[in-house]
């Protein structure tokens, strides 16, 4: 008995890789992508239920990329391993697009920015403040997070123009999530901003933009005239 059931498995599992490998994504559906991805940290199983169950969960492969790993590990069959891929995936697509988002004029592509923020911190169930460090060529040096509670981080302006000397960046670009999924400022944000501002002047580097993200959006705080 368990000799055919066992080919008809990794007959299906060949049947997935190939149409991937034929199409990418758009030859599978979405939790036929999931189950294809499980199949490498549970080999011996049958992943289709487990990845339906995950996609109706979470209701996307981008909400499921942005739980936690203590979410995962609690989800029935998903444990460590799978856990462990999923995360290492969204991790992989967060230094790929930071990798992007270097040797590039920033300025110019701010998108790209914008699409590493929104992979690294955007699905965060806590405030998160990143700030990205430019060169003279708006490319990209270094980047820090200031993580906080639930819809505030702690920012210390000093400290990021200290950075500035230390890396010798010319310019940054301010960036920070919204847990609530809502991209409008608050009256702190617009504080943390001017502070944050002020204290550039003082070695001069210049603030190019400041971003709210949530997964699925971004507002530009330059774009709005509320940089002054």
């Amino acid at each position: 008995m368990a000799g055919p059931q066992k080919n008809h498995a990794d007959g299906h599992r060949q049947r997935l890789r190939e149409r991937f490998l034929r199409a990418g994504l758009d030859g599978l559906l979405d939790y036929e992508a999931i189950e294809l991805l499980l199949t490498y940290a549970v080999p011996r199983r049958d992943m289709k239920p487990l990845a339906k169950e995950l996609l109706e969960a979470y209701g996307s492969i981008e909400k499921l990329l942005d739980a936690t790993p203590a979410d995962l590990l609690d989800r029935h069959g998903v444990g460590a391993s799978g856990a462990t891929l999923i995360l290492l995936l969204r991790q992989l697509c967060a230094k790929y697009l930071e990798q992007k988002a270097r040797n590039v004029d920033l300025i110019d592509s701010i998108e790209k920015a914008e699409n590493f923020a929104r992979m690294k911190i955007g699905g965060g169930r806590k405030e998160t403040f990143m700030v990205m460090y430019l060169n003279s060529r708006n490319q990209l040096i270094e980047h820090q997070q200031f993580s906080g509670t639930v819809d505030r981080a702690a920012v210390y302006p000093r400290e990021i123009a200290e950075f500035c000397l230390r890396v010798g960046a010319t310019a940054v670009i301010l960036i920070h999530n919204h847990p609530s999924g809502l991209c409008m400022p608050s009256d702190n944000d617009l504080l943390t901003t001017n502070r944050v501002l002020e204290a550039l002047k003082t070695v001069h580097v210049r603030l190019v933009d400041h971003l709210i993200v949530t997964p699925g959006a971004c507002m530009s705080f330059r774009a709005r005239n509320l940089l002054k």
